[in-house]
């Protein structure tokens, strides 16, 4: 077997898909214990966010740390987890908001937050679109506690990384209903290897010590 058929079997090692890994959390201790560089989001003015405001023209955030805020409102929040103000839809209440990370150098790979029970039979479904995995749905009940008590959520997955997260506030019926979030926070890691690429790369060495071999004969 020659160095150039073997290419095409490294490169198919090269694409296989690392063993997916994906922990859920309810508390931000155990979301945050996994290391990586954080970042976490209050929301509040000091920390350069707008003024919360029911008009969507005002209040509109866009791109910031190289994320891209798409359809997001902040606004005041009767129970914030910090300060006075809390993430939305655009429209102030119903809308799915999205962010966007594909423009950052390092992958996201955890994300959580704190959403608020306004009404009974609610929920935030989380829409999560990982490299390997594909799109993964979240649906985090806020009916656990007392209204206008916070409810945490996190996710991790050391082996993939998350391009975009879109939050929706639903009812039982699956209608959209008002939604907050709060103390969002995201961890990212190192830019990784591709999961065979170690592989690939110590097949290449082999191949070209047999060739080396081989050639002296």
């Amino acid at each position: 077997m020659t160095l150039r058929s073997c290419i095409p079997i490294l490169l198919a090692l090269l694409s296989l898909p690392a063993q997916a890994a994906l922990t859920t959390y309810n508390d931000a201790a155990g979301l945050i214990a996994n290391g990586g560089k954080q970042i976490r989001y209050d929301f509040e003015i000091a920390s350069g966010f707008p003024t919360g405001n029911y008009d969507p023209t005002l209040s509109l955030i866009g791109a910031r740390d190289g994320i891209q805020f798409d359809a997001i409102t902040i606004r005041p929040n009767l129970a914030p987890v910090s300060g006075s103000q809390a993430m939305s839809g655009a429209d102030g209440v119903y809308s799915a908001a999205r962010l966007d990370f594909s423009a950052l150098s390092r992958p996201v790979i955890g994300f959580g937050f704190y959403g608020q029970d306004l009404t009974i039979g609610e929920s935030i479904r989380v829409s999560a679109d990982f490299r390997l995995a594909g799109q993964q749905i979240f649906d985090v009940r806020l009916d656990g506690a007392p209204e206008l008590t916070p409810i945490y959520f996190g996710a991790y997955d050391a082996n993939d990384a998350i391009r975009s997260l879109s939050f929706t506030g639903i009812d039982d019926s699956g209608n959209n209903r008002a939604w907050y979030i709060d103390d969002l926070s995201l961890i990212s890691a190192a830019v990784p290897l591709p999961p065979a690429l170690p592989l690939f790369l110590g097949g290449l060495l082999l191949l070209s010590r047999f060739r080396s071999k081989s050639a002296g004969r």
